[in-house]
């Protein structure tokens, strides 16, 4: 075969292989029922970051949760959490019009405050990288701890799932759960949050996130009171 004919063979392979690209539409896994992370005991006097890559199968159960940072004794609280997390499953629609359940890496990261009330540096340890994430997995690249509220009393936890486009651009920000009222400063600190974009056999897709805030009542700050009994 010529130079002339390899190369128009390669454009034409190339040009039918973008065509079929482009004709999948892929659909990111959703979280369906989500339980929430709980709050360490008072004795813990430090706060935490965890960042957890796992795979979403096609019966929607997250396989093989692997740490990629951790800070005990937060890391293991989060794994009892999303262990009995459930998903709505990736999905591709090929060019046959056929939808199918596919395989998809998900992140789930999770920041706690300390029990203080400005963000400072704290006694306790630090959180410590374990691994690297996949190339496929929509992974956060720039992570912001929230503000406590100033009139809050009490602790809660929030739990958001993000949507993100192709170039890892927040598209929306979904409560899933969450306890004590702390929603707002959630998503005040997510929005500050900068993520790399996912892909699914190395094209850029649309994907999903998960993102855990815990809220430790700062120490020096009493509980609010139930209401009196009538």
């Amino acid at each position: 075969m010529t130079g002339g004919r390899v190369a128009l063979a390669t454009l034409v392979l190339s040009v039918a292989t973008t065509g079929y690209a482009q004709q999948l539409k892929f659909t990111p896994p959703r979280l369906l029922t989500g339980e929430l992370s709980v709050l360490p005991a008072p004795t813990i006097i430090g706060g935490g970051e965890v960042l957890i890559e796992g795979t979403v199968d096609r019966g929607g159960l997250l396989t093989r949760p692997i740490v990629l940072r951790g800070t005990p004794p937060y890391t293991q609280m989060v794994l009892d959490a999303v262990s009995s997390w459930r998903f709505e499953p990736a999905r591709i629609v090929g060019p046959d019009g056929i939808e199918t359940a596919v395989e998809m890496p998900v992140a789930i990261g999770a920041v706690y405050r300390p029990p203080i009330l400005m963000n400072a540096p704290t006694i306790g340890e630090p959180p410590k990288d374990w691994s690297k994430p996949s190339a496929d997995v929509a992974y956060p690249i720039s992570i912001e701890p929230p503000n406590y509220p100033p009139l809050a009393r009490d602790g809660g936890v929030v739990l958001l799932e993000v949507t993100l486009d192709e170039s890892g651009g927040v598209t929306e920000t979904r409560g899933i759960a969450s306890t004590g009222g702390f929603e707002s400063a959630s998503r005040e600190a997510l929005a500050k949050w900068r993520f790399r974009g996912g892909t699914y056999r190395a094209r850029p897709v649309a994907a999903t996130a998960y993102v855990l805030f815990g809220f430790r009542p700062p120490v020096g700050l009493a509980p609010t009171a139930p209401p009196p009994t009538p």
